[in-house]
């Protein structure tokens, strides 16, 4: 007995805005874990017949009946419409859609309203499929309209507030107070161990055991880099674990998580994208923290993979047959935008035109049709492959604010708390871009003479102690000592000009009382390195190392060495313009290096140049 279709739609109006509604209701796993739908078991990518990939999903509803179904890709355009498609292989039903649409009913300066119309499309396979239709699916429809009902009548004023609706949490109050007390032997405040708490007791299994420091620190009103420090030591008190994320370039999506930087590879496979890529530790290795299980056994149940809300970077995602087209909207918000097919990832770049614009642009088994960056403000895209394609207009640029590895592993906390936290032997991962810093005693050898080995070795350990206190200051860390040399590393550029030029201030206060004050030379470079493990720490080679003990090595002694490229870079620039600091620019032959490097002499305080320039002069 064939069953016909069943469409039902459902409309309300909520003062709320678009972009308030599609928060909400775009964030499919935590809408469906609030309306009581069950969690899914998801497969890798699989391809159709007409070249549409879909994920295999399982599931048991209402705890007795065994559901499978090929879950296609969501299609949208973000703050207007989603649509979800399912065909299913076992259970009651044969297919379904769920498609929500977001109206701007009014929009003023005081209000915003919008009008939520939710159509969907049930077609059942047998006499229970047609009964779940109306006592599962009309109610879940519902419900997910009353989630938005609820947010308003709950009085949250953003939407990491939005009500949650679980079983009590079991938590070993005792034990995490208990923790509690070791964490304040560090130097964290009183203040965020309250919040980490009532985090920690309150918030969903999801968020629980998937915390992003960052993003906590947004929704707290806290300064990002005191709070990932209050997740390390919480980590390092039992409070908290921690995992490292491999995340794609495209889609940025985590595509697996390892316990510890030993189980890193330097490449990875995402199936979404179908294209391997290359470990690199300042975009594709991210940090997370999660509950210990020891306080609360949380867990991170997966209600949906193809959510807007999970890449939100993309803004139009679409289905597009094959000889049939679509409309991509340009988005008007500042942004470099890209058109790309899934699977293939064939790309062209987009610019939002100032004035109301179409191109009509194809796509072939060959790629584009066009390669030249179209300013546009609507693209025509005509599908005439040989296949069935999914084309995405999304934000080009990497803007997602993450922990990532180069970031957490530059930090002196880290390196203190995590000394264990290593790559496993031979393995070598990228770093597109990282700033490393050395410094070196001028005239050590005649110190040893005058003073003595012992006196000598106890002034260079103290040294050692206040370069670690100005570096570990300005966000990075101490790599290693060589001889009376140190090797430091920095995430940001700018992070490692301002430690170096800290320290060249602060060195007279450390010569106070001192028959033989020491002299620095100080000198850095920032570039591409790769991270390895040697002698058991993690070490960084390359030529941006090389380059940065050669420019040190140029010092005179009472000053910075760096490239004249520093000069090009606003953030840099402010530094070295504030009161006290001379300049001189002078060529030099590097050893290992071709040809001459125009590089920078910078003193402060009482450092003598030969002339001193402004860097205006650089222009």
């Amino acid at each position: 007995m064939d069953f016909a279709p069943k469409v039902f739609v459902m409309e309300r109006s909520y003062e709320l805005s678009k972009e308030e509604v599609w928060g909400l209701l775009a964030d499919n796993d935590r809408m469906n874990q609030y309306i009581g739908l069950f969690p899914v078991s998801f497969s890798t990518v699989k391809k159709d017949g007409q070249g549409i990939f879909y994920r295999e999903a399982n599931a048991t509803a209402a705890g007795v009946i065994p559901m499978v179904w090929q879950e296609l890709p969501f299609q949208w355009e973000e703050f207007r419409n989603y649509r979800i498609e399912r065909r299913y292989i076992k259970g009651p039903l044969k297919y379904y859609t769920w498609h929500i649409e977001f109206l701007d009913t009014s929009k003023t300066a005081e209000a915003n309203q919008t009008t939520v119309r939710l159509t969907a499309e049930f077609t059942p396979k047998n006499l229970v499929g047609l009964m779940s239709i109306y006592a599962v699916a009309v109610k879940s429809m519902k419900k997910a309209l009353d989630y938005l009902d609820d947010y308003l009548k709950s009085g949250a004023q953003k939407l990491h507030e939005a009500p949650q609706k679980n079983a009590r949490h079991k938590i070993d109050l005792a034990e995490l107070e208990r923790l509690e007390t070791v964490l304040r032997n560090w130097p964290v405040e009183e203040e965020q161990i309250g919040l980490l708490h009532q985090y920690l007791t309150e918030k969903s299994d999801h968020d629980a055991a998937l915390m992003e420091p960052f993003k906590i620190a947004e929704q707290w009103g806290a300064d990002p880099d005191a709070v990932l420090r209050l997740f390390l030591y919480a980590t390092k008190s039992g409070i908290l674990n921690l995992s490292w994320n491999l995340i794609c370039p495209n889609c940025r999506v985590s595509k697996s998580a390892n316990t510890s930087l030993s189980g890193l590879t330097a490449d990875f496979h995402c199936d979404l994208c179908g294209i391997n890529y290359d470990a690199s530790f300042d975009q594709f290795v991210e940090l997370h923290f999660s509950v210990h299980p020891a306080i609360r056994k949380a867990y991170a149940e997966v209600y949906c993979v193809g959510a807007p809300i999970i890449t939100p970077h993309v803004k139009v995602q679409k289905i597009i047959e094959r000889g049939m087209s679509a409309r991509f909207p340009v988005p008007e918000t500042e942004g470099n935008w890209r058109l790309r097919v899934l699977q293939s990832n064939e790309m062209v770049y987009v610019e939002r035109a100032g004035a109301e614009s179409e191109t009509a642009i194809g796509f072939t088994d060959g790629g584009w049709s066009e390669s030249r960056l179209l300013p546009v403000s609507e693209l025509m895209v005509h599908n005439s492959s040989g296949r069935d394609i999914v084309a995405v207009l999304e934000q080009a640029d990497w803007s997602k604010n993450a922990v990532t590895a180069a970031q957490v592993t530059a930090m002196q906390e880290f390196r203190d708390l995590f000394s264990s936290e290593v790559l496993s032997p031979g393995q070598q991962i990228g770093i597109d871009h990282v700033t490393i810093l050395f410094t070196d005693l001028q005239g050590s050898t005649s110190l040893y003479e005058t003073v003595g080995d012992a006196n000598a070795y106890g002034q260079v350990n103290k040294h050692f102690d206040f370069l670690s206190l100005w570096i570990g200051k300005n966000s990075g860390s101490v790599v290693k000592t060589i001889g009376d040399a140190v090797m430091a590393v920095f995430h940001l550029p700018e992070d490692g000009l301002r430690a170096a030029l800290e320290i060249q201030q602060h060195v007279a206060e450390f010569n106070k009382d001192k028959k033989d004050p020491i002299v620095l030379k100080v000198g850095l470079h920032s570039g591409p390195a790769i991270a390895v493990t040697s002698n058991d720490r993690l070490d960084y080679f390359g030529r941006t190392v090389n380059l940065a003990a050669r420019i040190q090595g140029q010092g005179l002694g009472g000053d910075i060495i760096f490239s004249r490229d520093y000069l090009d870079q606003p953030k840099l620039r402010a530094l070295v313009e504030q009161d006290g600091v001379k300049m001189e620019a002078f060529p030099a032959k590097l050893k290992g290096i071709q040809g001459e490097v125009e590089l920078v002499r910078a003193c402060v305080g009482d450092g003598v140049i030969a002339e001193a320039i402004s860097p205006y002069a650089f222009n």
